[in-house]
């Protein structure tokens, strides 16, 4: 009995070592796959019952709901809520006029001058955009509603008019499809959730 327990320790003790060696190899693999970055997580959709009253009130509410949440500061009164609203509108458009700067650049457009002409025509709707935006956001510390809503639907037709720059045009823009017609349509429709909410602010 007393040979058989000493027997089994030595098997522990030589299998740990194996293990050990086995472990520290592994990373030198030559066919061992690169782990892939970790995704950060989505910012947090607000939680507050107020913000979710007010968005439900839109015609977007989910949209409504993710468009605060990275801007989301606590506050709940409708002037903020719109003020959060014009923040990511602004942000947003500003993506759009990076991703049409990059796509002028891309290979595929090279020898399609009508479609290089209509993102180019985008640049300056977007910097339309910001600007109504802008004078959106000055316009709410003091309460004129008018100004925010002429400028905010002025954004909305700048983003329309950035896609009818690409009616009748030839591939590879097929059907003279518009190439930043989702993302015009996102950002038209977060026009259409801060009028909505600024309509509340009467």
């Amino acid at each position: 009995m007393e040979l058989t327990n000493k027997k089994t320790v030595l098997v522990l003790l030589c299998f740990r070592p194996v293990l050990a060696i086995c472990v520290a190899s592994a990373p030198i693999t030559a066919s061992a796959p690169v782990p892939s970055p970790i995704s950060q997580p989505p910012t947090a959709v607000p939680s507050d019952p107020q913000i979710k009253s007010l968005c439900a009130k839109t015609e977007y509410p989910d949209l409504c709901l993710t468009t605060i949440a990275p801007f989301f500061n606590g506050k709940t009164d409708i002037a903020s809520v719109v003020e959060m609203l014009i923040k990511a509108g602004t942000e947003q458009t500003k993506q759009a006029n990076a991703t049409a700067t990059k796509m002028v650049a891309d290979p595929k457009y090279a020898d399609d001058p009508k479609t290089i002409s209509g993102l180019k025509g985008c640049y300056e709707m977007y910097d339309d955009a910001l600007d109504n935006m802008q004078n959106a956001m000055d316009a709410i510390p003091v309460h004129d509603i008018g100004t925010i809503e002429t400028m905010v639907s002025a954004a909305i037709t700048d983003y329309g008019t950035c896609d009818d720059g690409f009616t009748r045009q030839p591939n590879p823009v097929p059907d003279g499809v518009s190439p930043m017609v989702d993302i015009n349509e996102n950002l038209q429709n977060i026009g259409s959730i801060i009028l909505a909410i600024t309509d509340l602010m009467h």
